[in-house]
């Protein structure tokens, strides 16, 4: 038994030629695409446009986390050479300069000139990549401008002025003292 269009065919109901003009259509129909499916030009087009926005978004986020990765290479780049350059070399001495850091006390051993600078705020101490540098004050604010976290240790330089009402400030107050 042969399909539906042969038996029309032979029973003379049907021609050839308006058999092969269905055959085509049912081909052509089941060639069209589902529902959901987008055929429309302008439809591909704003799919195309808006993944070419999602790309260009996603370009941008890349571009500003690299920029914000290379100023942070300039700036270490830039408290390195100041640090370096203006490192005080003759701190060396017998007496130890007690100063926290990651809230643990360090020690650094020091001559007693350093040590007055450093308590009277002359200089400070900074670090980089756990090396302690020891700066005078204008650079150790040019690095603190840069960040603040490679200061270790500045005492500010107290500005005082006397009190007009202070009995003792005639008298001055020894720092004699070692600790």
């Amino acid at each position: 038994m042969g399909s539906l269009q042969d038996q029309l065919l032979k029973a003379g109901l049907t021609t050839s030629h308006k058999a092969k003009v269905a055959k085509t259509e049912k081909r052509k129909q089941q060639k069209k695409p589902k529902k959901g499916a987008t055929s429309n030009p302008s439809d591909l087009q704003k799919h195309i446009q808006q993944t070419k926005l999602e790309q260009q978004k996603k370009a941008e986020e890349l571009n500003q986390a690299r920029q914000a990765e290379l100023k942070q290479r300039e700036q270490i780049a830039r408290v390195k050479q100041i640090l370096e350059h203006h490192n005080q070399d003759s701190i060396r001495g017998e007496r130890t300069f007690n100063f926290t850091y990651e809230n643990k006390v360090k020690e650094l051993d020091v001559n007693e000139k350093t040590q007055k600078a450093l308590a009277g705020g002359r200089l400070a101490i900074c670090v980089l990549e756990g090396q302690f540098f020891v700066l005078e004050d204008e650079p150790a604010r040019k690095v603190a401008e840069v960040d603040e976290k490679y200061i270790v240790f500045h005492v500010e330089p107290e500005d005082k002025g006397k009190d007009a009402d202070d009995p003792y400030a005639d008298f001055e107050v020894p720092d004699d003292l070692v600790w």
